[in-house]
Parts: structure tokens; C-alpha cells; sequence
């Protein structure tokens, strides 16, 4: 129960502080984005020395940092005990300068690490048993809550992702607390968070839930092509080019071919503008799915 209470209280300013954080990172990436739309012939070519340029500061000083989200994985199973805090500005600095230049590239993870990391930061002050990757979990919960404005969904993420079909229930309340504050925090200080209002109504009868259910199925395939592409075409781009620079140069100057040539820059960056044409009734082509699956 005591842990408990110092999780609670420690929940409060680590959810501003990441909330703070994230907002910051939101605002800037925004702009980018925006900037980067309005002129991709001036800045898509360019992703390929850019790429060089990322690989080179984190080889050079990034360090445990250069992990990434394998980091958070690995201290939160034991294998590694500290997060350098320089993992922060290395993972914003990059993704800033990836959107710019136009690679595809998730901002949730970003979010998650900053919050992670910053957590286990304050974790490792407080001497205090199995406290640290409990304010891990907060903080994970925290910084994708602080970047999308959904706390609720960001508690069950953060519970739920570190260790498969295990919850670590003490970590609840704490991560909640966080998550609503980090939320609260970033809506305060003007983060945009896309809205939609629906007004069609929805009848839960026997052929809309099969619908639904089919649809889960197809999203879940998706999302596990997904992430198999990944795993592999790491594999074998590690295979076909040893040099880390040189593959980085190749492989960002076909994307950025590929993003100039097929519409001009659509499937470059967090691929929102694709969310909102949906909504809005632009124009959606068939394809477009798998283009920016594989991008």
C-alpha cells in the first residue's frame, strides 16, 4: 500500500512532465509535416544523406540509445538496468528530421520511449524494490497518451504490451493517473488532436457485428503482415548490404524515388492526410492501403 501511494503521487508530475514532452515533440512534427507537404520536391530527394546523417550520431553517440524500443523491453524483462536519457532528444531529433525529408515513420513509438525512458530516469532515484518498472509502465502509458489525447486506451496499451497475457495490476491505477494527466496536459497546451464527428447512427444487429468481426480479422492480418515485413525486410537488407551507411543511403533514395513518383509525397509521413481524406470524402484510391503498408 505504501508503494502504491508514492507510485500515485510520483504518477502526478511524471504525466505533466511527459505530457509537456510530447507536446512539444506533437507541435513540432506537426509543422514539419505541413511543411515538408507543401514543398516534398525540396526536401523527399534528400532522405537519403539525411539517413546517413542519423545513422552516424547514433552510432557515434547514441550508445544503449541506438536500441530503440528494444531497450524498454529489455529492461523491463531484466536483461538491461538503465535508459540513457539521451535516448529523448536522439529519438525526437530523428524523427523530426525523417519526416522533414519524408520517410514514413511511427510517432507512437517515439512517444513511448520518451515516456519510458524519463519514468525509469525518476525509477532509478527512488530506491525503492520493483518501483522502477512499475514508473516505466506509467510512463509508456504517459507519452502515448500525452501524444494522442487517449488516456484510457493508452493505460491498456502500456499494461498490456511489455509481457504477453500477464497484467501487472499494481501498475493500474498509477498508469491511469499518468495517462489522464499526460492527456490533460498536451490538450492544454494546444496539441491538435484529429476529430471527426459521426452523426450516422449504428444498429448492433447480427449482419453489422459480422461485419465488425470480419473486419478484425482483416485489420489483425494486416497488422501482423506488417509487422512480418519488417522483421524480415531488416533481415535482409542486413544481409544484402553490410555497410549500415551505405544501406541506409541506398534504401532512402529508393523510398524517396518511390514517394516523388507514385503522387508526389502521399505516403510519406504519418499518413494522416490519408486518414482525413477518408473522412472527409477525398479521393481514396484502392491501393493506397497497401502502398503505404509497404512504404
Amino acid at each position: 500500500m505504501k508503494n502504491l501511494i508514492i507510485l500515485t503521487l510520483l504518477s502526478i508530475p511524471i504525466g505533466i512532465l511527459i505530457g509537456v514532452i510530447n507536446t512539444i515533440f506533437g507541435v513540432v512534427l506537426i509543422k514539419i509535416s505541413h511543411i515538408r507537404e507543401l514543398y516534398p520536391n525540396f526536401f523527399i530527394p534528400f532522405l537519403g544523406i539525411v539517413g546517413v546523417i542519423i545513422v552516424y550520431f547514433y552510432d557515434k553517440f547514441g550508445g544503449k540509445a541506438s536500441k530503440g524500443m528494444s531497450l524498454i523491453f529489455e529492461v523491463s524483462q531484466g536483461k538491461e538496468k538503465t535508459i540513457p536519457l539521451r535516448l529523448i532528444p536522439f529519438v525526437i531529433l530523428s524523427t523530426w528530421l525523417t519526416h522533414l525529408f519524408g520517410g514514413s515513420a511511427g510517432r507512437e513509438g517515439v512517444a513511448v520511449q520518451v515516456g519510458a525512458t524519463f519514468s525509469k530516469w525518476i525509477g532509478d532515484k527512488i530506491k525503492i524494490n520493483d518501483i522502477s518498472n512499475i514508473l516505466v509502465i506509467c510512463g509508456m502509458g504517459a507519452g502515448f497518451a500525452g501524444l494522442f489525447q487517449t488516456p484510457i486506451a493508452a493505460t491498456i496499451f502500456a499494461l498490456e504490451v511489455l509481457t504477453i497475457g500477464y497484467i501487472n495490476y499494481n501498475a493500474l491505477l498509477p498508469t491511469f493517473i499518468a495517462s489522464f494527466i499526460a492527456s490533460k496536459t498536451s490538450h492544454f497546451l494546444g496539441l491538435e488532436k484529429f476529430s471527426f464527428n459521426l452523426n450516422a447512427s449504428l444498429t448492433l444487429d447480427f449482419t453489422t457485428v459480422l461485419k465488425l468481426i470480419i473486419l478484425g480479422i482483416i485489420f489483425g492480418l494486416v497488422g501482423l503482415s506488417f509487422s512480418i515485413c519488417l522483421k524480415y525486410s531488416k533481415i535482409f537488407f542486413k544481409k544484402l548490404i553490410k555497410n549500415q551507411f551505405l544501406r541506409i543511403f541506398l534504401v532512402s533514395i529508393l523510398l524517396s524515388s518511390v514517394f516523388l513518383l507514385l503522387h508526389n509525397g502521399r505516403y510519406s509521413g504519418l499518413g494522416t492526410n490519408l486518414i482525413n481524406d477518408s473522412f472527409f470524402n477525398k479521393e481514396i484510391f484502392l491501393y493506397d492501403w497497401l502502398l503505404k503498408l509497404y512504404q
